[in-house]
């Protein structure tokens, strides 16, 4: 009974043991990424390059990457700069005040019509400082793909993504046959890495492709969008599921700062969530990107890589994917620089 007892005790002991050994290995490192500087180069250019970074973080499952809302009012509270090359123990320190293991820094460099991209990554227990490997190009096309190679070479060139990339769109040309046309009352046209959309005396105006994804699964969707002109106060953005001109969904938000999401079937609108978001780079001339990510049995909506809102997943009445623009009796002008679909 005894010796019964005892290889009980020892059973559940190893299973413990077990346990707590899987759960260690479970456990991710927190990173931060902090807005890299621009140093000769649009201001614009060092956010986007954290941006991509911070996404393609995220895709990869492994880590927990810290929100920018989280970094820049850690950064506020100790009066630090939110992009440039903060001397370390000013990085040791926040790293410590914010709880991450790792923060990201750099800078996007242009001489002449050269950019060059420098990283380093700080291990915020050790004082340990990885140097990425200095990427460069002269076209800002590109930028993606720099980005991606230079995070590899942080982190790992084995890092791997629970997601695959099903489509991606950066407008260098038509490859993917998007509608293009110019006349009274619209216009479409691919012009500088910009698929433009214009509405020129009002009503609404679709761009789509084919795009299959396997709704069971979890799946992302980007795209950065920049208004260019014309009114504040209707939607531009991404649609979904689309089946044709009038059934689809919608992810828009307004120059004024709102967004919207709405289901359309046979042209009839159900708003789903809407409302002023503080995330939203409000005007004309602004950037922001809008993302939709399917967890489980929920659909998340997220701008500029912040969390607004969640609904239930409802299914696809169709593949269709692209662009949307409305403007009620007024024009606009909407420029969609890139697209991702990741699917698992």
């Amino acid at each position: 009974m005894k010796k019964i007892l005892l290889n009980n005790i020892l059973i559940l002991l190893l299973i413990s043991c077990f346990t707590q050994i899987a759960y260690a290995t479970e456990v991710k490192s927190t990173l931060a990424v902090m807005d890299f500087e621009s140093i000769g180069s649009e201001e614009h250019l060092g956010r986007a390059v954290a941006e991509i970074i911070r996404t393609e973080l995220v895709n990869t499952g492994q880590f927990v990457v810290l929100e920018r809302s989280q970094l820049d009012k850690a950064l506020s509270e100790q009066k630090l700069k939110k992009s440039g090359l903060i001397d370390d123990k000013s990085i040791i320190n926040l790293g410590k005040l914010i709880g991450t293991n790792f923060i990201i820094i750099g800078s996007v460099l242009k001489i002449g019509t050269s950019y060059t991209i420098n990283a380093r990554m700080i291990d915020i227990n050790t004082g340990a400082v990885s140097l990425g490997k200095s990427v460069s190009d002269n076209d800002l096309n590109h930028l993606t793909d720099l980005s991606h190679e230079l995070l590899k070479s942080l982190v790992g060139a084995n890092i791997k993504s629970k997601f695959s990339l099903i489509f991606e769109e950066r407008f260098r040309d038509n490859i993917h046959g998007w509608y293009l046309f110019d006349d009274q009352d619209k216009r479409f046209d691919i012009v500088n890495g910009q698929y433009i959309l214009e509405s020129k005396r009002g009503g609404y105006w679709i761009s789509s492709r084919n795009i299959l994804l396997d709704q069971s699964s979890d799946f992302k969707i980007y795209m950065t969008i920049k208004k260019i002109s014309g009114t504040d106060d209707y939607g531009f953005g991404m649609i979904w599921g689309g089946k044709n001109l009038n059934t689809y969904y919608i992810f828009v938000i307004t120059g004024n700062g709102y967004f919207i999401h709405e289901r359309t079937e046979n042209g009839k609108a159900e708003r789903i969530l809407t409302g002023a978001h503080i995330s939203i780079n409000k005007g004309s001339g602004s950037s922001n990107i809008l993302s939709l990510h399917k967890v489980g049995k929920n659909l998340e909506f997220y701008i500029n890589n912040k969390f607004i809102g969640k609904t239930i997943f409802s299914p696809f009445f169709g593949d269709n994917l692209g662009c949307i623009i409305y403007s009620g009796n007024d024009k606009i002008a909407v420029g969609f620089t890139d697209i991702y679909v990741y699917g698992q």
